[in-house]
Order: structure tokens, then sequence, then C-alpha cells
């Protein structure tokens, strides 16, 4: 049974409570249950903490992916973390050294696991999925291979808006990098608010309308963001 602070997928058939049709980018992440009310669940923050929907589902439609309070304190390396079946670049770009070594750099390596500012597990270069507490990697070069294999899936977000043609323009291998790392920070729906409709220069001036976290403008985002613009530009 999921409860309040769970982190949850939902089903593809999935309505909002009043019935009306979910986005895919919404079905596509999941999302930290924020209250429940019978048969009523409010969806807040997606599980990277990127985006908050407040949305109600029934509850019908949700799955426990993730217990947020759940506890494994054995401290063991966390070992199964890494897919199994990873991600393929479905034929598209694939993020370079120079986009990787970008995103180690803002995310920095916890070989431990912690609460990240809005609260979900993480660890590693900033990795989520399936983490829990007391976890451990057994090194940094664990770590980025953990890293490796995300960035795979976030820039088949960036390939995906492509083959769609809502990225209207041709992407090169620094604006895939740049989108790419933009998309692993902020999560996919605000990838595609920051490319639709835009032509390259248009994209690269929204970069910096993303540096807020908890409603402040955090110095942090403001360097990343200048340098994932900057990137792109190139």
């Amino acid at each position: 049974m999921v409860k309040v602070g769970d982190i949850v997928s939902l089903e593809n058939e999935s309505t909002y409570y009043g019935g009306q049709k979910i986005p895919q980018w919404v079905l596509d992440d999941k999302w930290i249950i924020k209250s429940i009310s019978g048969d009523k669940v409010i969806l807040g923050k997606n599980e990277n903490g990127s985006h908050e929907i407040n949305s109600p589902v029934n509850l019908k439609f949700v799955k426990e992916y993730k217990a947020g309070d759940s506890a494994n304190l054995n401290n063991k390396p966390v070992e199964p973390i890494l897919p199994q079946n990873p991600q393929t670049n479905q034929g598209g770009m694939q993020i370079s050294q120079r986009g990787v070594e970008l995103v180690a750099k803002y995310e920095g390596c916890r070989l431990e696991a912690y609460k990240c500012p809005a609260g979900v597990w993480t660890i590693g270069y900033g990795h989520t999925a399936g983490v829990t507490p007391g976890q451990k990697l057994p090194s940094k070069e664990y770590a980025m291979e953990l890293l490796r294999a995300d960035l795979k899936k976030y820039g088949n977000s960036v390939n995906d808006l492509a083959k769609k043609g809502i990225i209207t323009f041709p992407i090169t291998q620094n604006q895939f990098d740049a989108l790419t790392s933009f998309c692993y920070n902020c999560g996919a729906g605000n990838l595609q608010k920051l490319v639709s409709g835009r032509n390259p220069s248009q994209v690269a001036e929204k970069f910096m309308a993303y540096t807020k976290g908890g409603g402040k403008v955090l110095p942090g985002l403001v360097r990343r963001r200048e340098e994932e613009r900057d990137l792109f530009l190139r």
C-alpha cells in the first residue's frame, strides 16, 4: 500500500482524478506522493525534484516505485543499482566526454546516499532511482559508470524531442551536450518547455530562466546555466 512520501509511477492508461488526459511526460516520470485522501492521491514533485505538479490521480493508477522512507542501513554497496538492460541511444546522438564532465562537475560525487534539497534520496553524481538510506557506492569509477548510464536516458529525451519536431533545428554536438545536461538537472518536462517553438538563439537566452531552487536564485545553478548556455552557443 502506497503512502505519503513514496515515489510512484503511473499506469499507461492513467487519467487525472477528474478524467482529464495526463501528458506523456508525466506518465514517463516518477512522482512523490504529497497526500492521500480515500482513493485520491496528490502527486507533488518528481523524483529528482525538478518539477512539481500537485495533481490528483485515482489510487488505482498508482504503482509503488520506491518507498520514500524505506530503510536499508546495512551499508552494503549498491551493486544492483546499475541497469541490467541499459538504455541505448535509440539511433540518435550521444553525449560527449565534454558533456559528461560538465554534468559531473556540477553534480559532484557522493558515494553514500543523501537527501537532496528536494528531499529525494540521491547518490553518486545525482542518481536517484532506487536509492535508499545507508546505501554506498564502491568507488567514484562506479559512480561515473552509473552517471553514463543515466545520461543515455536523458540524452534519449533530447533525441525524442528532435524526432518529434519539437526541437525544430539541427542539433550540433555541443547543443546536444548542453541540452542533456539541462535535462539531467531540470527534467524532461522543463527541457520541452525550454526548446518548444524556439530557434537556437532563443533557446540559449532562456537557459538563464532556470536558476532557482526553493524559490531562490542559487549561485551554483547560475554558473551551471551559464556554462550550458555558452556550450550551446559554440
